[in-house]
């Protein structure tokens, strides 16, 4: 089993923030509906007033739903990183703040055979594109069966920027490892059509797994420059 180190996860905070502001806002039309079958209730246009902070309260659950999805997938990716063989040690959340900008990759993952990024997605549907277009495109089905699409950020651009900045992070502190970037959808109802030659994009944990542990590094690296690694993470 891999050792798991788990960071502080910035999509957590934020989730928690809109849940509790959706909580919130929710307490003002709640209120109301108990007082009006109390008897009390607004006169005209003011009975709708309790309504607003209601609408505001939806947009912050569906803010939260939408990163509590995300979140799931990751802890998902996790449970599936924790099966790879002794000797790997897998860092979630991991946060950099470097002069070449700033990024919470979603999993580094350290063996003997290299260093490796891991960027998550949970979407659902049918995503299609290719590795150097802007956006991809997500079809889905709707819950009363319509069909719409809509554009989503092309994350192996977004983990092509990663492993930038993570291998000028090293560079900088003296240890020049190559870094390799991956994308993985998370979600069972994913199906993903897309073309990379660069950087690989699984859909079965399998098949990360296989990725992960039968890469062949550049070049040996040396154990120094692993605990190096490690440390700069962690």
């Amino acid at each position: 089993m891999a050792t798991i180190h788990k960071g502080s996860n910035a999509l957590s905070k934020k989730a928690n923030t809109y849940l509790t502001l959706g909580i919130l806002f929710w307490i003002p039309p709640i209120a109301y509906f108990i007082a009006f079958f109390q008897g009390f209730h607004f006169n005209g246009i003011f009975h709708l007033l309790p309504i607003v902070p209601g609408w505001i309260g939806a947009y912050f659950w569906r803010k939260y739903s939408t990163l509590r999805a995300g979140i799931s997938g990751e802890e998902r990716t996790t449970d599936i990183l924790a099966n790879l063989p002794e000797g790997y040690e897998v860092y979630s959340s991991v946060q950099l703040s470097t002069e070449e900008g700033r990024a919470e990759l979603d999993h580094v993952i350290v063996g003997k055979n290299g260093v490796f990024v891991v960027e998550v997605k949970n979407h659902n549907g049918t995503i299609t594109g290719n590795e150097e277009d802007r956006s991809w495109t997500q079809h889905k089905v709707g819950r009363k069966g319509g069909e719409y699409s809509k554009e989503i950020r092309n994350p192996v651009k977004q983990v092509r920027r990663q492993v930038h900045i993570l291998s000028k992070h090293l560079s900088k502190n003296g240890t020049r490892v190559w870094v390799e970037g991956s994308v993985f959808f998370s979600n069972p109802q994913a199906e993903v059509y897309v073309e990379t030659k660069k950087t690989p994009v699984f859909t079965s944990p399998y098949d990360l797994h296989e990725f992960l542990t039968n890469y062949k590094p550049r070049y040996n690296i040396k154990e120094a420059e692993l605990e190096t690694v490690k440390k700069l993470v962690s």
